[in-house]
């Protein structure tokens, strides 16, 4: 005999997961490879969508199939797959992905500093949730740089600058995503 959960999860979910993931692996494909071990794509874009799309639950169980999927070998980021994918450079930013829900989550909730204006508001969160994954990404970076690649001396300037340049390119993004974000918070509430 065996007991029935309470888990249920409706269709119209299901389908935002399923379309949300095909969303993030085409966001990855768009990418432009900086020198380095790094690139430039637009699935920072995306990730940041999730949280108030999907949630913090739905949207941690898409980054999280999303990361399995790619593990196994489907051809979903932008530079390849499979195990091996953990000693790419960029692979942190990915675990950062991951947590990014949780992360905004908490951080939204948290931050009262502008509670009279969203625009500010979400700005401010998603700008502490690019930090964190920025640190996140560049800690594994450095990590895989110095321990599996050997040879953090010889490119820490570059790693720095193309590390600085990302982060640039992000905090512009990340802006025009807070504009759409509140579009689709309107629009979905």
């Amino acid at each position: 005999m065996y007991q029935q959960t309470n888990v249920s999860v409706s269709a119209q979910t299901i389908c935002k997961i399923g379309i949300y993931f095909a969303l993030l692996v085409l966001s990855a494909k768009v990418a432009i490879p900086i020198p380095f071990y790094d690139y430039i794509s637009l699935q920072t874009a995306f990730i940041f969508l999730v949280y108030p799309i999907l949630g913090a639950k739905y949207g941690s169980w898409l980054t999280v199939l999303y990361l399995v999927s790619r593990l196994l070998g489907l051809p979903i980021f932008a530079s390849g797959g499979g195990l091996g994918y953990i000693f790419k450079t960029t692979f942190g930013f990915l675990i950062a992905f991951t947590l990014m829900p949780f992360l905004a989550a908490i951080i939204r909730k948290g931050n009262k500093l502008f509670s009279h204006h969203q625009f500010l508001n979400t700005l401010v969160s998603n700008y502490l949730c690019l930090i964190m994954v920025h640190l996140i990404g560049f800690a594994y970076k450095c990590f895989i740089i110095k321990f599996y690649i050997g040879n953090i001396i010889n490119v820490t300037g570059i790693l720095g600058f193309t590390s600085l340049l990302d982060f640039l390119i992000d905090v512009g993004l990340i802006f025009f995503v807070t504009l759409v974000e509140l579009q689709i918070i309107k629009r979905i509430h």
